[in-house]
């Protein structure tokens, strides 16, 4: 029994060499991947949602008429921390409820998600960023270009409020910017889930 297992292992003989080879292959292949799930963003890695921003709530919106021209104005409080994340999302949310509202003039002021919540204190330093967003910029007096956007180069304070140089966006950034952005859609933290 012995000898036939030992007649049966070297059929099967591999050399030194064919096996470092093999070995250094599969090493380099579970180093490939492991260096994959490390460096790849979490997006992309199915099961993983990058959940580090992007989300917003209405604390305020209101529709008025200036003259003939219909606006709206729209407070939201996100966890956005940088600065253009913060005028990414209000451009996001400037579009979408220029689609949905058809307004001439859309204006979205940007708030911490831990700042202030009632309306009057909703001005000056809880404010991080401010869009304004006009589809026909001729039918509105307020601004003469479609996007303006202004923003507070600093974040948050661990109570929501601004405090750092307040900067303006150029209308080639902000077209940039409005470019990339790959969903228009309103507030995720406005949608109340039905059981």
């Amino acid at each position: 029994m012995v000898a036939a297992k030992r007649r049966l292992f070297h059929a099967f003989r591999i050399s030194r060499k064919l096996a470092f080879l093999s070995g250094s292959f599969l090493l380099l292949l579970g180093a490939s991947g492991t260096a994959a799930l490390i460096f790849a963003p979490a997006g992309m890695i199915p099961g993983f949602k990058d959940d580090t921003g992007g989300h917003c709530k209405t604390v305020y919106q209101s529709e008025f008429r200036r003259g003939k021209e219909r606006r709206v104005i729209a407070v939201i409080s996100t966890n956005d921390l940088e600065t253009l994340d913060r005028v990414r999302t209000g451009m996001r949310i400037a579009r979408h409820l220029a689609e949905t509202l058809n307004p001439d003039l859309v204006i979205v002021q940007v708030a911490d998600h831990r700042g202030p919540t009632t309306r009057t204190q909703l001005r000056g330093n809880a404010i991080g960023a401010e869009v304004a967003y006009a589809p026909n910029p001729s039918r509105t007096l307020a601004v003469s270009k479609p996007w303006e956007a202004r923003y507070v180069d600093a974040l948050p304070t661990s109570s929501g409020f601004y405090f750092g140089n307040r900067n303006e966006l150029r209308l080639t950034e902000l077209e940039t910017i409005n470019y990339d952005i790959e969903l228009v859609e309103g507030c995720d933290g406005d949608v109340i889930d039905e059981e």
